[in-house]
């Protein structure tokens, strides 16, 4: 997403859906009247023009932006990133039937790269697995502003002043508890497994 010389590096489960609301709501302005407080998608609404969705189209995941632009994403701890992607895409959407421990070990092994990058019924899916270095690439000083997903009102204040220069609905961001589905939890074997699988990311600082 490119909006007024400043460029949004998005990575699934990193409030990709909060920046699409924004987007929308830029694009063409969302309805007044709708309660925005809860549980919200685009569903029925379309997704924004200027979204470039770089997981199913090619220049896949991380590009080089264009010069002299501002640059930023959102980053999240990985391990909560994974959790978060396994319970919406895994038990609640169901795009694929991979247990967490085959997951794990497809992140490690690259499989699960290599069905992101294919024409596999399960490359939607699969791309949510990705580590947030396929997304951002390794340098963080690649870009002018990194945000925690955990501090939206900063993000909010910095897309109205510098991104969409509007005032933005606080949309809240969408979470397990509304699919009335509790997120997984991880074993302690697991969850080394995964701090061993997401190293990448914690050396570079998405986390």
């Amino acid at each position: 997403m490119t909006v007024n010389g400043v460029e949004f590096y998005d990575a699934p489960k990193n409030a990709g859906t909060t920046m699409r609301m924004w987007l929308k709501h830029y694009e063409q302005r969302l309805p007044e009247t709708r309660d925005w407080s809860g549980y919200y998608t685009l569903r029925g609404l379309g997704l924004p023009t200027a979204w470039h969705n770089n997981a199913m189209v090619h220049p896949q995941f991380f590009s080089p932006g264009e010069e002299g632009n501002i640059r930023f994403c959102i980053k999240r701890d990985p391990i909560d990133r994974f959790i978060s992607a396994y319970t919406d895409k895994v038990l609640h959407e169901k795009l694929a039937p991979w247990s967490i421990d085959t997951c794990l070990s497809m992140i490690e092994s690259g499989e699960m790269e290599a069905i992101a990058r294919s024409d596999d019924p399960y490359k939607l899916a699969a791309s949510h697995f990705l580590d947030q270095c396929t997304w951002f690439g390794p340098q963080m000083d690649y870009f002018d502003h990194v945000f925690d997903i955990h501090r939206m009102d900063a993000v909010r204040a910095f897309c109205q002043d510098v991104v969409f220069k509007m005032p933005l609905p606080p949309f809240h961001a969408r979470n397990a508890k509304h699919l009335k589905l509790s997120k997984i939890e991880l074993a302690p074997s697991q969850y080394r497994y995964a701090q061993s699988v997401f190293a990448p990311d914690y050396a570079a600082g998405w986390s």
